[in-house]
């Protein structure tokens, strides 16, 4: 997902005294064929939304408007044959959301899915991180 949906995952972190340390580590997305897909993204809205009680508190988290976050919600709720996030409307109380048990069973699934995969991939993210220069190339990608 473009913008501030992308987890900073594959940035390289440095240490003034070690040098450059890179940290592999996967990128899990799941393609749910025409009805969409579920990324690290869309997962950690859900997961501010269960944690804030708030679509517009988790946007702005993320550094997105409500609009974009309401849209993501949107498309998130129509994925599923029932909603993972339902929401209350504002009053003296004020509005908010929260995760359907359904909701919090997807987030769990797709944790269990990543760790399961970082887990599976460990050995070979350790080999292509030795297979890898000291400092990246200074060519810019195509």
């Amino acid at each position: 997902m473009p913008g501030p949906m992308r987890r900073g995952r594959r940035a390289a972190a440095s240490s003034a005294s070690d040098g450059p340390e890179l940290r592999l580590g996967l990128t899990i997305r799941i393609d749910l064929g025409d009805w969409g897909s579920l990324g690290p993204g869309k997962i950690a809205l859900l997961e501010l939304i269960s944690k804030q009680g708030s679509i517009t508190s988790a946007g702005r988290k993320m550094g997105m408007s409500y609009r974009r976050a309401w849209l993501l919600v949107d498309d998130i709720n129509h994925m599923f044959r029932e909603p993972l996030v339902e929401t209350q409307m504002g009053g003296t109380g004020g509005g908010g959301a929260r995760l359907t048990k359904l909701g919090r069973d997807v987030v769990g699934r797709y944790r269990a899915i990543e760790g399961a995969a970082a887990v599976a991939s460990a050995a070979d993210l350790r080999a292509l991180k030795l297979a890898l220069p000291a400092k990246p190339s200074s060519r810019e990608s195509p």
